[in-house]
C-alpha cells in the first residue's frame, strides 16, 4: 500500500462556466492535468426517495478496454456520488461524497481518500491519493469489469472488483473516507455515475504514448444485505454526443438535468461516443486524456 499526494486540482467538479478573454497563443503549453469525465444522473424513483432520506451502500459497475498503445501513467476508471442538494441535506447543503476509483493498465489500484474536514462540511482538493498494487498487469484489447462499492451512510469506501482475462480481483478499502470535493449547487439531491481517464503532467514526462480508454454498459444502482437494485444501465446507445450540463447560478433545478443522459463533467474533458470500438450494441464511449491543451 502506498500514500501519493498529487495536486492535479478537483478531480470531480461541476464546472460553472465563465466567459472570460483569452490572449491568442501559437503554441499553447500542455495542461498540467486533465480529468476526461463523463457523468449522467439518477434521481426520481421511490427507491431513491428512500436512499436520500436514509444513505446506504451503492454501487456502480462497467467495462473498459485500452489497446497496447496506452500510457502507462494514465489513470481510468468509475465514479458514483451522492450529491446532497440545498434543500434539507443529510449533511451539509450541495455537499458532494464521491467515491471514484480507477486502474492504470499496469494493474495499480488508485482511489482519493477524504479529510477530516470534510466531515465538517469543508470542501477540499483532490490530492490525497491511496494506491494497491494488485500484482497484475492489465492486459490490452480486452474488456475488463470494474465494480465500486461504497457506504454513503458511513461515507466510506467499502470494495473495488476488477474482472477479465482470468482475474477476479476483490480489494477491500473499508473504513477509508470518502471525499467531499465540491460545493454543488443543485437544489435537490441526486446519485451521479461517472467514467474517467485522467493524466498529471507530473508523471507524463518523457511519455508520448496514446491516452484513450473507452468504457461501455455501465451500471450503478442501491446495495440491500447480498441483493444490489440496479437503477442505473446505459450502454451509450441512446445519444451520439456528449452535451454540456445546463448550469444556472446560484441554483440550478435538477429537473432541468437529463436523466440516464451523458453529459461532460468538467470543460476540458475530451469524450466521444464512438462506433468503432464497443463491448454490446453499437456505441462506447472513448475518454481521452490527452495533456494538449487545444
Amino acid at each position: 500500500m502506498y500514500k501519493i499526494k498529487i495536486n492535479i486540482g478537483s478531480i470531480i467538479i461541476l464546472v460553472l462556466l465563465v466567459a472570460c478573454s483569452k490572449k491568442t497563443i501559437n503554441k499553447p503549453e500542455p495542461l498540467e492535468a486533465i480529468n476526461s469525465a463523463s457523468v449522467a444522473f439518477r434521481y426520481k424513483g421511490s427507491s431513491l426517495e428512500e436512499f436520500f432520506q436514509n444513505p446506504s451502500k451503492a454501487y456502480i459497475s462497467g467495462y473498459f478496454y485500452f489497446d497496447d498503445t496506452l500510457a502507462d501513467d494514465v489513470v481510468f476508471g468509475l465514479d458514483i456520488e451522492w450529491l446532497e442538494g440545498l434543500d434539507n441535506p443529510i449533511h451539509f447543503q450541495g455537499a458532494d461524497w464521491m467515491a471514484l476509483a480507477g486502474f492504470t493498465r499496469k494493474g495499480v489500484l488508485w482511489f482519493p481518500v477524504g479529510s477530516p474536514v470534510n466531515v465538517t462540511g469543508t470542501p477540499t482538493n483532490t490530492d490525497q491519493w491511496e494506491m494497491r498494487d494488485t500484482g497484475t498487469e492489465l492486459r490490452p484489447n480486452s474488456w475488463y469489469k470494474i465494480t465500486i462499492e461504497a457506504d454513503f451512510e458511513k461515507r466510506e469506501f467499502t470494495s473495488v472488483r476488477l474482472e477479465g482475462n482470468g482475474s477476479d480481483i476483490l480489494v477491500d478499502i473499508s473504513g477509508y473516507a470518502l471525499e467531499y470535493p465540491n460545493y454543488v449547487p443543485f437544489d435537490k439531491p441526486a446519485l451521479t455515475f461517472y467514467t474517467f481517464a485522467l493524466r498529471s503532467k507530473e508523471f507524463a514526462f518523457g511519455n508520448d504514448r496514446e491516452t484513450k480508454v473507452f468504457f461501455d454498459d455501465i451500471e450503478g444502482g442501491i446495495v440491500k444485505g447480498s441483493e444490489k437494485q440496479i437503477i442505473f444501465s446505459n450502454g451509450f446507445e441512446h445519444q451520439n454526443k456528449i452535451e454540456e450540463m445546463p448550469i444556472v447560478l446560484p441554483v440550478t433545478a435538477l429537473n432541468t438535468i437529463q436523466e440516464d443522459f451523458w453529459y461532460f463533467e468538467n470543460e476540458n474533458a475530451k469524450i466521444t461516443i464512438v462506433s468503432t470500438i464497443k463491448r454490446s450494441g453499437n456505441n462506447a464511449i472513448e475518454c481521452n486524456a490527452d495533456l494538449k491543451n487545444d
